[in-house]
């Protein structure tokens, strides 16, 4: 009985058909298995996948020498003050650079900005700057990574001992806020958060976020970021976080403030507006009422550069507005940290910014006399009778104001 059968290629009278055979299967695999495959010589060759004529270098040098809108437009920024910014990043030894390297500091940074402003996916910037996803990842997190840490350079108070020009130049503010140094809030950015943690990022809207809380100055600059507490935590709560944790909070000196909202409590360091007494109405045409009244008006006035300095900052960069990539926590807190410094980078380069003119205004914001919808904390080292004393001085500044206010109305 003739077993040939049972072994493959055991017959010398089947070799030419066996090896037709398994040349049909090998091409069968390639067919089926690697469709961007070509067989060379016996093996099987990957095609080039990013292989356009514009490579991410020309690209970039194409965007920097083109017509200045192109620039701003992708980048959001100046053809000088990027390259100031490049230039920055390296010598300061912000972001690594070695010979070695095929991504120039250029390419990185302009891929980074990209990815900011437009909140494009890595799949994206890979097809646009002609870099597999990963190398394009690996560059964006180094500049991430050299953001944050040029930012303890540019996000830090000063001239915290001075009046600010549109404090003593308004004569709404002049006699009154003399000794506030900058106004203190906090927003919500969109976020992913980890696995099991969605709930606790969950805001009362409903959607996943993370709770950052931001100082800026009159100048619409940051001078203190604290990000990454869960979209859940109340304001209040991470303001007690930033006091008591390791989050490098700049205490201001004796008798200067920050202004906040009604969410914070009114002690020494925070004046915040009274509660249960709502501001006047932007267009009511009548005045106010009360001295309570009036200084909340004028206290929202000036308080809501925190508020426009959000409105900037989330134009600029479009992934402050969501939705998040698929980063880890640690990531999404850098992205928050280094459009922060971005701004304040933007904001010292260029003071006629397009964007910070739009909201170089003031504006309505709501919510001003507002009770919490939690009970606050914010506990610092202040006894009760420095509490009843500046709740003393801010009776006097409202008083102040109101006796003012009314001697020129008799005029």
């Amino acid at each position: 009985m003739d077993n040939s059968w049972n072994t493959w290629g055991s017959s010398s009278n089947n070799v030419d058909d066996d090896d037709d055979d398994w040349e049909l299967i090998q091409w069968a695999m390639v067919i089926l298995f690697n469709p961007v495959s070509e067989r060379l010589a016996g093996y099987i060759l990957p095609l080039p996948c990013r292989n356009s004529m514009l490579s991410g270098r020309a690209y970039v040098q194409e965007v920097i020498d083109g017509h200045p809108a192109r620039v701003l437009e992708n980048c959001r920024i100046t053809v000088d003050s990027f390259m100031r910014l490049c230039d920055i990043l390296v010598s300061g030894g912000y972001v690594p650079q070695n010979s070695q390297k095929r991504v120039l500091i250029e390419e990185a940074v302009c891929m980074t900005l990209v990815m900011l402003s437009h909140n494009h996916r890595m799949r994206c910037l890979a097809e646009r700057f002609q870099h597999s996803p990963e190398t394009i990842c690996k560059n964006i997190h180094e500049v991430l990574r050299g953001l944050c840490e040029l930012g303890k350079i540019l996000i830090k108070p000063r001239g915290q001992n001075e009046i600010h020009p549109k404090i003593y130049t308004d004569r709404r503010f002049a006699q009154w806020f003399t000794n506030a140094v900058g106004a203190l809030d906090g927003t919500h950015i969109p976020a992913h958060p980890p696995p099991g943690q969605q709930a606790a990022y969950t805001n009362r809207h409903g959607q996943a976020t993370q709770n950052v809380l931001a100082i800026c100055d009159f100048d619409m600059r940051f001078s203190y970021i604290y990000a990454g507490w869960e979209g859940s935590a109340h304001d209040a709560r991470v303001l007690d976080g930033a006091l008591t944790g390791p989050a490098h909070f700049s205490m201001l000196p004796s008798g200067k403030y920050y202004l906040v909202d009604s969410t914070y409590r009114n002690i020494p360091g925070f004046l915040a507006p009274y509660r249960g007494t709502p501001r006047q109405n932007a267009q009511g045409r009548r005045g106010s009422s009360s001295p309570k009244q009036l200084f909340n008006t004028r206290h929202s006035s000036l308080r809501n550069v925190i508020e426009r300095c959000f409105g900037v900052l989330k134009r600029r960069f479009t992934i402050l507005r969501g939705p998040v990539p698929n980063f880890y926590m640690s990531t999404q807190i850098n992205v928050v940290i280094a459009c922060c410094t971005l701004h304040n980078f933007i904001r010292d380069e260029l003071p006629d910014d397009d964007i910070f003119n739009d909201h170089d205004q003031e504006m309505d914001i709501e919510g001003e006399g507002g009770v919490p919808p939690m009970p606050e904390i914010q506990p610092l080292s202040a006894s009760q009778q420095e509490v009843n004393e500046w709740h003393e001085m801010r009776d006097e500044m409202a008083n102040g104001m109101w006796n003012a206010y009314r001697s020129a109305r008799r005029r």
